[in-house]
């Protein structure tokens, strides 16, 4: 097992942690992950099976990763178990084919046990087997994320432990990126030692006896200064007599350094945000190098430092002799003699019109016929050019009125001098004395060649401004050469300050510009307003333009003369930025990526840095290593420093697994389908597949109810579903059974019903043994008991729930029995059959029983009834007792009504006058 920790070109950090928190199938990543709505037509309750994985680890870093693969059929469910050597289960997970590969980390040495269950279809037992694993201790890896390059010192970098046991058996290798980004071998053992920023990459690996090897690893670290700049140069290459111009990208200030790169000791140039370096300060042609150093207030111990390399090129050598002087001015009987000492490109010679290449060490080359004049030799070397002068003065004196000898003019030269922004030109002038005829001059420079020509005036005065230097004045009068003048123009010295060139800033930027000198700046801004400073405070620059600094010496009295520098101020868009947490694919591990808006990302500085306030990442892109806080900073490049506040997230272990839990009932014969309700976290759920299974086994997928959370079905059978997060990766799955119901018994009512209004003592009703009982009337719930009286007469429903969940409803009427109709007289006449005593009574009375009392309560009259009939006259009297009339006068009447079957007893007493 090759445990890798190798990282894309660009990204910082580390996979591993994600693993303990996911212990899911890293296997997955850059695997397409199956729509969940694609139905599938693969599914072999046959297929073969074949459980592999690793055996025999050794824990590095904390961890190490075993991967197992079921080699399953599209459609199983794998459920996954590891124990540890005390029987402790480690893992518990089961998904479909997202599952059918994981990798676990396995954190302590030990034995464990990888078990393995498939169910294919319903069956849950399809497959089931284990393998016995053991972990042993590996080596740790030590490497940090990021390292600080700090000024000249360089940076150790360790791999492992030094108290690794056995570490000289591992074999290490240290690599770093070409300018091709491949990586290249650096180094090899346990230490790399580096002065180089950039991404550094290690490779170590144990040997096992067998030749094999084991405890892999890779592991990648940046290393790099707190500050990013680039040093910008004019040029790589310079010729002799010439300088190169050395800044920054960014408007910083710090300390330049130089030395040849056959040297050992740097020398200091002095602060200030860009240099010139002129070919005469340096010790001869070579390679040199420059170096930049600036301090971040954020990493005070640490200082940021850039090089750069130039190269002087040596210039080409040749000498030269005046072998014959011309005999006067019109004569052309003058020579000379070039001997090339080097190898030499070309040799111009720009009055002759000659070019002559390419040339070898030895050569010489004589030119004759010459007349007396100032001839510029133009030696080209490697794009060097050097001019030598050849100054072919005539030896006797020129025939004719403008004798050289009789007209000698008057040379004078001034120096340089300081004007209120600078320094101005010095000057030379010539003064014949008298009038001339046709004159020319030439003003030639040792380092540039012709320089300026042009007519004299005919009254013999001529005025240059030249800046400082040597030169050679050539004068022409009427076709005849004066002999060669040499002069020098002193110079006139500045004071020294050194500025950024045109650079960016945020809304604000503290402008100092760098001197050793004690000077007084004045800065004019865009708006034409001025502020003056001395040297070391600094101006608050808050707008974009053009600006105009002239720095000047404090004291009256010294010598040098101010200098002004124009430089352009840009103003950078506002722009944000915010760490966006992405997720790539299935289980992989955590990134975040730096959203900037309003500048590109190589325009930017990118900071990640932990809660210990350390550098941990330098990229648009962002592996954390741990859980926990972290920031985010993001500063432009190329500009000042921006007043901007780093961003603070929270890295937390991802979602891999929500509940999954299914509730139902059985099928009942109305409505003849039932629901299948998933309760889970519907907010990391963003699709739901359902899978149905029938009696035989057979698979079949149900693509209509892609996406729901709760499904009515009608088929009995085992329902499964499978939910998906919003990458569509497997975070879970349930299955349940549906079936039918076989408790079909209908409530056992009849259609109508007594009760009884008065005193209900009638039996309750019952339908019969069900789990739930619902009794309406009206439409109203009125009772959730088995037994039930009605209440009131009218239309009444009842809906009993079966064991099964299934419902059955029937309805009934009520009617009251206790509503019964008694009527008797209350006077009766003697011996009148028309008007004699009887009692008529509805049917709901069965039986009846009178009782007539005179005052004195004496019982003068009893009689029963049975099985009355309604409307027909019971319990006839005819006012007799004993055979005669009783008296006439008032009487008490009292009447008991019964029916047994509904439980009906009443007394009625009332009052009956009998008559003669």
């Amino acid at each position: 097992m090759n445990l890798q920790y190798q990282f894309p070109s660009g990204k910082i950090g580390m996979i591993l942690v994600w693993i303990i928190f996911s212990l899911t199938p890293l296997a997955t990543l850059g695997r397409q992950v199956k729509n969940p709505q694609t139905p599938e037509t693969t599914y072999s309750i046959d297929a073969i099976q074949d459980f592999t994985g690793d055996k025999n680890l050794c824990i590095v870093i904390g961890g190490v990763i075993g991967t197992y693969t079921g080699g399953g059929s599209l459609g199983d469910v794998y459920e996954w178990k590891i124990t540890n050597s005390t029987g402790e289960e480690v893992l518990n997970k089961s998904g479909g084919d997202q599952f059918e590969t994981i990798q676990f980390l396995y954190s302590a040495v030990g034995e464990y046990v990888v078990t393995l269950k498939i169910r294919r279809g319903t069956n849950t037992d399809f497959f089931s087997g284990n393998l016995t694993v053991k972990v042993q201790k590996g080596p740790n890896l030590i490497l940090k994320s990021d390292y600080l390059l700090c000024g000249d010192d360089p940076v150790l970098l360790t791999a492992l432990s030094p108290n690794t046991p056995n570490l000289s058996d591992y074999t290490i290798t240290w690599k770093s990126l070409d300018e091709d980004g491949n990586q290249v071998v650096i180094g090899t053992g346990n230490e790399f030692l580096t002065y180089s920023a950039g991404y550094h990459f290690v490779e170590l690996y144990l040997t096992n006896p067998d030749g094999t090897e084991a405890c892999s690893i890779q592991g990648t670290t940046f290393v790099g200064p707190p500050i990013d700049f680039q040093i910008i140069q004019s040029a790589e290459q310079i010729c002799e007599g010439n300088s190169i111009l050395i800044g920054t990208d960014t408007p910083l200030t710090g300390e330049w350094f130089i030395k040849k790169s056959t040297e050992l000791i740097k020398k200091s140039l002095g602060n200030a945000f860009e240099i010139t370096v002129v070919s005469s300060e340096l010790t001869g042609p070579g390679l040199y190098e420059v170096f930049f150093s600036a301090e971040d207030e954020e990493y005070p111990n640490c200082s940021s430092v850039r090089k750069i390399t130039f190269e002087l090129l040596g210039s080409p050598n040749v000498d030269i002799q005046v072998l014959v002087s011309p005999d006067d001015c019109i004569s052309d009987n003058g020579s000379f003699q070039i001997t090339v000492n080097t190898e030499v490109d070309s040799i111009e010679i720009p009055e002759l019109g000659i070019v002559e290449s390419p040339l070898s060490s030895g050569q010489v080359l004589t030119y004759s016929n010459l007349t007396s004049k100032v001839y510029s030799v133009i030696i080209t070397q490697n794009s060097c050019k050097t001019i030598q002068f050849v100054q072919l003065d005539s030896s006797n004196a020129p025939v004719g009125s403008n004798n050289p000898n009789q007209i000698k003019p008057e040379i004078t030269t001034f120096p340089e001098t300081c004007t209120e922004d600078g320094v101005a030109k010095g000057r030379i002038k010539v003064d014949f004395g008298q009038a001339i005829g046709v004159g020319e001059y030439r003003l030639l420079s040792s380092t540039k060649g012709q320089i300026e020509s042009g007519n004299i005036p005919t009254n013999g005065l001529l005025t240059l401004d030249v800046p400082f230097g040597k030169y050679l004045l050539e004068l022409v009068i009427d076709g005849c050469s004066y002999p060669t003048e040499t002069f020098t123009i002193t110079d006139q010295p500045h004071v020294k300050y050194s500025i950024p060139g045109d650079f960016l800033i945020c809304e604000t930027f503290d402008f100092t510009p760098e001197t050793e000198e004690n000077l007084l700046f004045t800065l004019t801004y865009p708006d034409g307003r001025t502020q003056a400073l001395s040297s070391g405070n600094a101006f608050t620059i808050t707008q974009g333009g053009n600006y105009i600094l002239s720095g000047a010496p404090v004291e009256a009295s010294s010598s040098l003369c101010s200098l002004v520098e124009k430089f352009n101020v840009s103003v950078l868009q506002t722009f944000t930025f915010e760490p966006i947490k992405e997720e790539r694919g299935c289980f992989a591990p955590i990134l975040f990526v730096a959203n900037i808006n309003g500048l590109l990302p190589e325009e930017t500085r990118i900071r990640w840095i932990n809660s210990g306030g350390e550098i941990v990442g330098r990229g648009v892109e962002f592996y954390p290593a741990t859980i926990g806080f972290f920031s985010l900073l993001v500063q432009p490049l190329s500009s000042g420093f921006c007043d901007v506040l780093p961003v603070i997230f929270e890295v937390v272990p991802p979602v891999i697994s929500v509940p999954v839990d299914l509730e139902t009932t059985k099928i009942c014969p109305e409505p003849g389908s039932v629901l299948v309700t998933l309760t889970t976290d519907e907010l990391e759920v963003f699709q739901t597949e359902w899978i149905y299974f029938d009696l035989n086994n057979q698979r079949k997928e149900l693509p209509e109810f892609g996406g729901q959370f709760e499904i009515t079905v009608s088929e009995p059978g085992t329902y499964e579903v499978v939910v998906y997060n919003k990458l569509l990766c497997e975070i879970g799955r349930n299955l349940i059974l549906v079936e039918e119901s076989t408790l079909l018994t209908l409530p056992e009512l009849v259609e109508r019903y007594p009760m009884c209004s008065k005193k209900n003592n009638l039996s309750p009703i019952d339908p019969g043994n069900f789990a739930k009982y619902e009794w309406f009337f009206q439409n109203k719930l009125v009772s959730t008991e088995r037994l039930y009286k009605p209440a009131q007469i009218g239309e009444y429903q009842l809906l009993v729930t079966t064991e099964d969940g299934c419902e059955f409803r029937d309805s009934f009427t009520a009617y009251d029995v206790c509503d019964y109709k008694v009527v008797y007289p209350n006077a009766m006449i003697l011996g009148n059959p028309d008007q004699d005593f009887r009692v008529l009574m509805s049917e709901e009375i069965t039986e009846a029983e009178l009782f007539i009392l005179n005052r004195q309560g004496e019982l003068i009259y009893h009689a029963t009834a049975n099985d009355i009939k309604m409307e027909v006259p019971v319990l006839n009297w005819n006012g007799k007792a004993h055979g005669k009339n009783v008296q006439t006068g008032n009487y008490v009447v009292v009447i008991f009504l019964r029916n047994p079957l509904y439980g009906i007893e009443e007394k009625l007493i009332g009052t009956l006058l009998i008559l003669d």
